[in-house]
């Protein structure tokens, strides 16, 4: 730091889940999601300066000035005073792999570097899934970013209430193509979606834990997704040309979007729209 500009900056890995069920509560932050999810190498990184030129706080969004409810709740609940937000998402937005999540919890992090409040990482994480769960933009997102790797959500509540374990894998190789986002408000809103959901989820985390390793997990959230019917006929059609060549693949939760890995699936992917490939993050959230 130097001169009157201050800043802060996080980073916060995606996160795509392959199966899940939700867990509504009146508190945000004993509300949340069971299941299991990989956090991914790309991600958002959030950086906060001082402005104080400005008399509101403005968040900026890949360079263009935002609204950003699921951050702005952050901001609200942290910040001394106003400061300019900069976030920059390599993930998909709006696809399932976790971006308001991503965006909140570096918000979380950075705010709590800048102005030196003393929080822990699972209490700043807590203020951002209890944003993520006010504005109904995810439930288990924010607590897998908080850890990082494979992560298993045991029970549902904000980091520091939920309670999560990791299967341990190294950082293999993840390709992904995304067609288009699915409204995560929508989905869960919708009660009879949801009910089939929450069965088929339930179902493979207690399956899971019998055999936690990364090839299990992939079996079983291909299971959900054919069983929950989120699916759409391309994604479906996708995973099979992944499985035609050998490798494996599901739907990301929730999007209109599949992630593959072995074999050949990323080049059976490749007639189904751009596809890109990443690896596994086993870091968290963290500050730069």
């Amino acid at each position: 730091m130097s001169g009157s500009i201050r800043y802060a900056r996080a980073f916060v890995p995606s996160h795509i889940t392959g199966f899940f069920a939700a867990h509504r509560r009146d508190e945000p932050r004993l509300a949340g999601s069971v299941g299991c999810g990989l956090c991914l190498s790309l991600g958002a990184a959030t950086t906060i300066e001082s402005a104080p030129q400005i008399h509101d706080t403005e968040i900026y969004l890949n360079g263009v000035l935002s609204e950003a409810p699921v951050s702005r709740h952050v901001v609200e609940r942290l910040a001394k005073g106003p400061v300019r937000v900069k976030t920059e998402l390599q993930m998909p937005f709006g696809a399932g792999f976790g971006a308001s999540g991503a965006g909140a919890l570096g918000c979380a992090y950075a705010l709590n570097s800048f102005f030196d409040l003393g929080l822990t990482a699972d209490q700043a994480a807590a203020i951002a899934h209890e944003a993520e769960v006010t504005n109904r933009t995810g439930l288990g997102d924010v607590i897998a970013q908080n850890a990082g790797g494979l992560v298993v959500r045991l029970e549902p509540g904000a980091p520091g209430t939920g309670r999560i374990d990791r299967v341990p894998v190294p950082p293999l190789p993840i390709s992904y193509v995304v067609r288009g986002p699915i409204s995560t408000k929508q989905v869960l809103s919708d009660e009879r979606v949801m009910a089939s959901v929450n069965a088929a989820g339930e179902a493979a985390l207690k399956e899971l834990l019998k055999r936690p390793t990364f090839t299990n997990f992939l079996q079983l959230s291909r299971r959900f997704t054919v069983t929950c019917g989120l699916a759409s006929d391309w994604a479906l059609q996708a995973i099979e040309a992944v499985e035609s060549a050998g490798g494996m693949a599901s739907m990301i939760m929730l999007g209109d979007a599949v992630f593959a890995f072995g074999g050949a699936g990323a080049e059976a992917l490749k007639g189904f729209g751009k596809v890109h490939t990443t690896t596994i993050s086993q870091r968290g959230a963290n500050l730069d």
